[in-house]
């Protein structure tokens, strides 16, 4: 008798991933690939959910870590939410954001007093200086970039097609909501830049396993037009949103797994 394995899914990106906001609600405000777990199970499929995500995490980062986490684990589907966190500044240094909002800064009265009395209002001049020149120029600049994000991520998709062809989601990244859209004035018309090269990259792709998942319907779905709903801190989703993501994506997944011998029912 054949025995089908667990199915597995390898879910990459930055803090979009995450990231529920607000943070600090209860247990059951489950992220995106949680819901995709639990929804799997509920349907009576095992599986292993990974997810390896850091907070402003870039495209650049996907090829050096292919081997590592693809060939190592063998997942059958990828998730990859990428392009966000280069389309948030127009030239504020990336490695000092990382710094100001650090997710392990240490106690400590000198350091505590260095952040509050100097880092944080430095930062807050530095980006509202950027948003007003964001609000001039923004659109002049960084053209190149969206490119440079699809281009890195087809790189990585083609790579991990030779590991038994996963499938592969590729995401769409929502636009700034609330006041993240006076902070960063330019970044909507970059986070749909990046959207067209996306899309335009996995038709150019054009592989049935590569597919674009349209994040926007998902939300109206179930928020409707509502963005602050959607992303309450202007970035990250609310817990409904990561629920309704994580159990679309599942259904998809679900779909696809019925046409997979090796995650199919148990046959002599």
């Amino acid at each position: 008798m054949t025995t089908p394995v667990p199915l597995r899914v390898l879910v990459k990106g930055a803090s979009t991933v995450n990231f529920t906001s607000w943070m600090g609600g209860p247990r059951t405000d489950f992220t995106f690939p949680r819901v995709i777990e639990e929804q799997l199970l509920a349907a009576g499929v095992a599986c292993e959910v990974r997810q390896v995500t850091m907070a402003a995490e870039r495209a650049k980062t996907l090829l050096p870590s292919w081997q590592r986490e693809v060939l190592d684990f063998s997942p059958d589907v990828i998730v990859l939410v990428y392009g966000h966190a280069e389309t948030i500044h127009l030239f504020a240094p990336r490695v000092l954001e990382r710094h100001v909002n650090s997710l392990k800064a240490r106690p400590g009265r000198v350091r505590q007093a260095y952040r509050r009395l100097f880092l944080r209002p430095a930062w807050k001049l530095l980006v509202r200086l950027q948003a007003a020149v964001d609000a001039r120029l923004g659109h002049r600049f960084r053209r190149r970039m969206p490119r440079k994000v699809a281009a890195e991520v087809e790189a990585y998709v083609r790579q991990v097609q030779t590991a038994a062809s996963p499938l592969v989601f590729c995401f769409e990244i929502l636009p700034p909501a609330s006041k993240a859209a006076d902070w960063f004035p330019g970044m909507t018309a970059r986070v749909h830049a990046v959207n067209d090269a996306m899309r335009a990259m996995v038709a150019r792709v054009d592989r049935e396993t590569v597919r674009y998942f349209d994040v926007t319907p998902v939300v109206t779905a179930a928020v409707g037009s509502d963005a602050v709903a959607a992303t309450p801190d202007g970035f990250h989703y609310s817990p409904a949103i990561h629920r309704a993501v994580g159990e679309s994506l599942a259904t998809e997944i679900l779909v696809w797994a019925e046409t997979q011998p090796h995650l199919g029912p148990a046959r002599d």
